[in-house]
Order: structure tokens, then sequence, then C-alpha cells
């Protein structure tokens, strides 16, 4: 007689269904511990260790699979923002991993030749971009975050953009009219310079957005408006604005905060110089005096400020930040000399350039 029975088909399907079971609960609880992070693993990219339902493990512990390993000592704080000097002076605190701005570079256009001159952290960079003429309009169209050297052609209204991004030459027909200003800015915030021009005549603005698309704006108009556009509200998007040469006042229409209308300046040697000189993120109202050499700044945060730095028929207004602290600084061109004052302390003066030259401060090194 054998000592096994043979095995009905009822107790075959009791076996199945049983073994079934168990299997479906087996896997249910992988599927629970893999959801919750309960196996014991090592990441690949930090190195941290993990054992048995989530337990922290020092990084040289022997075996994340053992129960028994140590646990691993109390993390070391983290630091949420970033602390940047420069030399021994705090300049500006960011969020972590976030790019510090770097200072504007100098760089000139040298209109008989078509070269531009860029002095980038000291190093001198030539490239030949455009003709007798032209009015030199850099900016970041691309959106690298870097400033693309181009110009703008009045006779025939053409645009010429070198992309830092692939170093190809893009040109787009937009303008052409005698009265037509070059006006580029950002007008849809999505960080590309947007192509732009301002009819003299007409007071209109023709806007060619990278993302909106076409924008005719009627905003300004007569012989002593002068274009401003820049950010004044902060949202990140230039806004269409003009000063009446004539009569001091501004005329700003913003994105966010609707229409602004400031007077400040009226004298005929006064140049408009917005900027954001206090750092808040907006733009602030300014004017230079040409003949007295005198800044008028109403500073969103600073209130008034006057400075005196500058002045004769030579010296052009180049207000940007050029020591990298998140304000505009207080400059003059002239006869191919920079006179800089930097709002984090100290003046500085650079020879780059001759006289005759068109000054483009930007950030091409970015």
């Amino acid at each position: 007689m054998s000592l096994f029975a043979p095995t009905t088909a009822e107790s075959r399907r009791k076996l199945i269904y049983g073994a079934s079971a168990c299997a479906l609960v087996v896997f249910i609880g992988l599927g629970v511990f893999a959801n919750n992070g309960w196996f014991p693993h090592t990441d690949s990219l930090t190195g941290k260790k993990t054992g048995w339902f989530g337990h922290e493990l020092a990084k040289n512990a022997g075996s994340t699979w053992n129960p028994l390993a140590a646990s691993s000592p109390t993390p070391t704080p983290q630091l949420s923002k970033e602390y940047i000097y420069a030399g021994q002076r705090l300049l500006a605190v960011e969020d972590a991993n976030a790019n510090a701005t770097p200072p504007a570079d100098l760089a000139v256009w040298r209109p008989s030749e078509g070269d531009w001159y860029v002095l980038k952290a000291g190093q001198g960079i030539i490239q030949q971009l455009g003709q007798d003429g032209d009015i030199p309009v850099a900016g970041d169209y691309d959106g690298d975050g870097k400033a693309d050297l181009a110009v703008y052609r009045p006779s025939s209204g053409v645009w010429f953009i070198e992309r830092s991004s692939d170093s190809t030459l893009q040109t787009q027909e937009w303008g052409g009219s005698s009265y037509a200003v070059p006006v580029p800015g950002d007008y849809d915030g999505d960080g590309k310079t947007d192509i732009a021009v301002y009819g003299h005549d007409s007071g209109v603005w023709y806007i060619l957005g990278s993302t909106m698309g076409i924008r005719v704006v009627e905003w300004g108009g007569g012989a002593s408006a002068i274009t401003v556009p820049a950010d004044f509200d902060g949202d990140g998007k230039t806004d269409i604005a003009v000063y009446g040469h004539d009569s001091g006042v501004w005329y700003i229409l913003g994105t966010t905060s609707g229409v602004q209308i400031y007077e400040w300046g009226g004298s005929s040697f006064a140049i408009p110089v917005p900027a954001d000189y206090d750092g808040d993120g907006k733009a602030d109202i300014a004017v230079y005096g040409h003949d007295s050499g005198v800044w008028y700044i109403l500073g969103t945060t600073i209130g008034y400020k006057l400075v005196e730095w500058g002045g004769g028929s030579n010296a052009i207004p180049v207000p940007r930040d050029y020591d990298g602290d998140g304000k505009a600084d207080v400059a003059v061109f002239g006869d191919g000399v920079w006179y800089i004052i930097n709002s984090s302390g100290g003046n500085r003066t650079v020879e780059w350039g001759i006289p005759g030259d068109i000054p483009v401060p930007a950030y091409y090194r970015r």
C-alpha cells in the first residue's frame, strides 16, 4: 500500500486557491513597501542609504538590508540661501542654486567700422555687425541669458541680430519709416527681447512679441516725446512710456499698474535715464542734466536722490549695474572713457573706446 494516497480533484483545487491567495497577499505587500519606500536602498546620486521602513542609515553603513545597522548622526543643517561676497563685503543674499546677477560688460559700437568692442571679464573682443547709419539695439533676443549683438537699419527697417545661442544671423523687417524709432524690450515677460518700433510722428508703438505676436498701442506723439520703455511696476515686463522733453512729464502705461503720470525734469538739458537705482526690481524715474552733470533720481524706495557726476557735451549717461549688486550705477561715457560710481562703493574709471563710439553696455557674458 502506498504511503501517499492519490490527491483528489477537490484537494488540488484547494491547494491552488490557497497558493494564489498567498501570492496575492505577497504582491500587495510588495506594492505597499515599494510605494512607501520601505525597502532598503541606496540613492545612486547622493549616496544616501535607507534601511527597512525608511530608516535612514549612515553612508558608511555596511549593509542597507541589515536591520541592526547604525543610524546616521543628526544631519548637518543646510543653508537655504547663498551669501555672495566681494572680498570681505556681503554683496547679496540669494536662494540656493540661484545664479548671481553678473556685472554689465563695457562695450562700444563704432559706426565708421560697424565693429563691436566688448570688454568681457577683462578680455577685449572685437566683432563686426552693422554699418554706418545703423542703430545698435543689443538685447537678449533668443532668451539664453546673454545679450546678442544687434543693429536696426532705418533705411530699410531691417533688424540684424547675431544670436549668441547658436551664432546664427537673424534678420527681421519691422519698421522702415523715417519716423520709426527702435524700442526693443521684453514686453511679454518671457525673458526674450522683443523687436519693436515707435512712430515718432504718430505716437504709435508697433511691437512684435516673441509670444504675444503683434501689438499696436497709441501712446505718445509729438516732437518732444522721448521713448523711455522700462519695467516701472516690477512685473518682469517692459512698460510703454514716453517723456515729454518740453514739459518734463512722464507718461507710463504700466502692464499691471495702468496709467501713471509724473512731472520730473523739464529742463531742455534734461536727459531721461530710467533704471533700477535702489534694487527693488522696478525702474526709477530719473533725469540727467547734460549741462550740469547732475542726476535727479526719484527712487521707489529711496525717495529723492541727487548725484553730481558727469557734465559736458561729450558725456553720455550710461546707467547700468556694473558691480553686480542688483542696483543701477550712475555712470557716463565720454571720449572713450567710462566714469562709474559703484552703488556698492567706490568709483571706477576705464578707458574703453574712442571719441565717436556709441556705448552699448549689457550682460554679454552671462
